[in-house]
């Protein structure tokens, strides 16, 4: 599994598993260390890509040193500062891909809204509930993350790694239905930048179709906006054309795609960037 380490002051997560170096933190003061320590990096070790999340006022800085942008979500920081997702190739097979045209279909139709979007449909039946996953959980849910996706850009099969990113402003939530866990998810918090990552989406095979993502979804949505987040967003797999749904109906923008990006269900897949900015209108 890929390392996540501090450099020069920024969060960084690389490794053969994606083969990339994911810039997840950025400290501004010391990009002119950090850029070409990621330069020499993705040179020693063979990576093709390397992926930011900056600032906009950081960008500049960025695109003088060969980084395009990919994506964008307004207000990212703190519901004021623009959040740039940009990516370097050192591959220009790594740089290529074409959209799926159904998806290129959806994002096209998200530009509309949707009369539909936000809005509760009929309650849950009363033997299924939506509840908070504890550390006594980890166990189901690893089993149920490595029996979903053969392969993931982070450790979910690993019961000791669920446990401590509940300690580390990470919230998962299940479906239970008969008190069994049926479906799973989770809102990564950034509380310095009111912002949360919807991610971790996973439905047992014999429960999807009910819509548990996106009561999932809608309830994250709720616990974030109490705990002050200001902009939820998604990085989805670009083939699952029911996540990119789930997320076009629950009022999500599209924000940018993300070519041949993210190790997951055994194989680099490419990505879409989503974003929604939380109010009082669930």
């Amino acid at each position: 599994m890929d390392t996540i380490e501090r450099i020069h002051g920024s969060v960084i997560q690389h490794g053969p598993h994606n083969n990339r170096i994911y810039l997840m933190q950025l400290d501004m003061e010391k990009s002119h260390l950090l850029l070409p320590f990621l330069e020499r990096l993705a040179g020693e070790k063979g990576y093709t890509k390397i992926f930011a999340r900056i600032p906009a006022f950081s960008w500049s800085v960025f695109a003088e040193a060969g980084y395009i942008k990919e994506g964008v979500v307004p207000g990212f920081f703190q519901g004021n500062v623009d959040g740039i997702f940009s990516a370097r190739y050192l591959s220009e097979r790594r740089r290529k891909d074409q959209m799926d045209p159904e998806l290129l279909g959806l994002i096209r139709g998200s530009k509309r809204p949707l009369a539909s979007a936000g809005k509760k449909d009929i309650s849950l039946p009363p033997n299924v509930e939506v509840v908070q996953c504890a550390p006594a959980d980890t166990s189901t849910m690893s089993s149920i993350y490595r029996n979903i996706f053969a392969t993931y850009p982070f450790p979910v099969d690993q019961p000791q790694y669920l446990e401590k990113n509940m300690g580390a402003n990470v919230l998962y939530f299940s479906i239970r239905v008969n008190g069994e866990i049926a479906a799973l998810a989770s809102a990564e918090l950034d509380p310095d930048n009111s912002n949360a990552e919807m991610t971790d989406f996973a439905t047992r095979k014999q429960w999807r179709g009910r819509g548990f993502a996106r009561e999932l979804l809608r309830h994250m949505h709720e616990q974030a906006r109490q705990r002050g987040v200001k902009t939820a967003y998604t990085i989805a797999r670009a083939r699952s054309y029911g996540m990119n749904r789930v997320f076009q109906r629950e009022g999500y923008t599209y924000g940018g795609f993300f070519p041949n990006n993210t190790q997951i269900a055994g194989s680099i897949e490419s990505m879409t960037l989503w974003y929604k900015h939380l109010g009082n209108d669930s």
